[in-house]
């Protein structure tokens, strides 16, 4: 058995603090970490660190990139357990999204109109929430309807199955 984590987070980047705003939701960003120091995490989000309206599928890291700008981001992960099989799918589709990742980009206006209760798909782009809710589908993780439609980043706290190993700032954070 092996573990996936869905990080949940509030920077305070100028974005974040929108969204915030908007929402009223402690949370304002989703990732997916393969890894329990969370040394890697993809998720939808900007490529650049100081410039936030390029959005993009992108690594994150506490070493590097907007989240090392924001150690004392509040974050909460959230464990979720898979086989072995099932992780190592996860994972392969995760590494081949990453190896092509041009193909893909940010569903802004997804986003925009999510905030609002109005769901847009386009094909190969997505919001970070929406990204973290496609993997879990795709894989079986959660039941399909279980996120809704409009999936905000403050859903994942209530992932069946999953457990909160961590809620507090990200330089707090050491592997559970």
């Amino acid at each position: 058995m092996k573990n996936i984590y869905v990080v949940v987070s509030r920077t305070g980047t100028f974005i974040s603090k929108i969204i915030k705003l908007l929402t009223g939701d402690r949370y304002t960003h989703a990732a997916l970490s393969l890894e329990n120091d969370l040394s890697v995490m993809y998720s939808f989000g900007r490529k650049f660190a100081y410039f936030p309206f390029y959005g993009t599928f992108v690594k994150e890291s506490p070493n590097f990139g907007t989240m090392k700008r924001f150690p004392r981001a509040d974050i909460a992960v959230i464990e979720l357990t898979l086989d072995d099989t099932k992780y190592e799918e996860v994972k392969n589709y995760i590494l081949d999204m990453y190896a092509n990742r041009k193909k893909y980009g940010y569903n802004y206006k997804g986003l925009f109109l999510a905030k609002r209760g109005i769901v847009v798909r386009r094909e190969n782009r997505f919001y970070c929430s929406e990204f973290v809710k496609d993997i879990l589908e795709r894989f079986d993780i959660v039941c399909k309807g279980e996120l809704t439609d409009a999936v905000r980043p403050a859903e994942m706290l209530n992932i069946k199955g999953g457990r909160i190993v961590y809620s507090g700032t990200l330089c707090g954070y050491s592997k559970v």
